[in-house]
């Protein structure tokens, strides 16, 4: 599999833009028998040495705008976290998978999951830090049941791209997502972006119940995790697959 293609700007038309910004990586080591009954049939789970990883990113989304539109401030600015697993197909594309994607836009979830049935929620969300104490705090509204998350953390250090061939690339490199369409069909939306400058994440405190809420497993143990001040993204025209 070739891991640096999906990093390449295609020659599509860009239909978006939007910034990840203050972003937080939170990995945990999950049994893939734990995982395969959660993903589309078609889609294999994606590995690092035999290893499936879940992945939760606290962020805020800055910007956000379509080709030939202004921001629109209920759609250009809100938190999100998501909840996600590394996945390909036929061998190929490697990309995520979402379990939840949860965010502080009512009408940006509600988009997102008509157009590209993506498993979008709304969540109300607060962040505070100075730059290098960070806090973030999420409840989930719709669907009901109250799904939280809140987690601490220290910004260390300074920044730079994960090396090709690490756990820290395989995890946080991902320029593709999938999705389900009609029947066994899939949506396949590939994104641009400079490699993340991951930095350093120290004293990581989280408590959440999003994992359990989206049918995974507890995640218990302390996650891995790394911090981005965040990337300008591209987004390109959805593909059914």
């Amino acid at each position: 599999m070739d891991r640096s293609d999906p990093s390449v700007r295609p020659d599509a038309p860009v239909i978006g833009w939007q910034r990840w910004a203050e972003l937080l990586f939170l990995h945990w080591e999950v049994p893939a028998a734990a995982l395969r009954p959660l993903v589309h049939r078609r889609l294999e789970l994606d590995t690092f040495e035999g290893r499936a990883f879940v992945t939760i990113t606290p962020f805020t989304v800055r910007g956000a705008r379509l080709r030939g539109l202004p921001p629109i401030p209920p759609l250009a600015d809100f938190d999100e976290i998501n909840v996600r697993t590394y996945v390909r197909l036929g061998g190929a594309d490697p990309a995520v998978w979402f379990f939840s994607l949860d965010a502080a836009s009512a009408m940006a979830a509600a988009i997102a999951r008509a157009s590209l049935r993506l498993p979008y929620c709304y969540a109300r969300t607060s962040r505070r830090g100075d730059g290098f104490q960070m806090h973030y705090e999420a409840r989930r509204v719709v669907p009901p049941g109250g799904a939280t998350l809140s987690a601490s953390w220290t910004v260390a250090g300074g920044a730079s791209p994960a090396p090709p061939g690490t756990l820290a690339h395989f995890l946080c490199e991902r320029y593709l997502l999938f999705s389900r369409a009609l029947g066994d069909k899939l949506f396949r939306v590939q994104v641009h972006h400079p490699p993340w400058p991951l930095r350093g994440a120290d004293g990581v405190h989280v408590t959440q119940t999003l994992a359990t809420a989206d049918g995974l497993p507890q995640l218990a143990g302390s996650p891995l995790a790394q911090y981005s001040d965040g990337v300008d993204v591209e987004f390109f025209p959805p593909a059914i697959v």
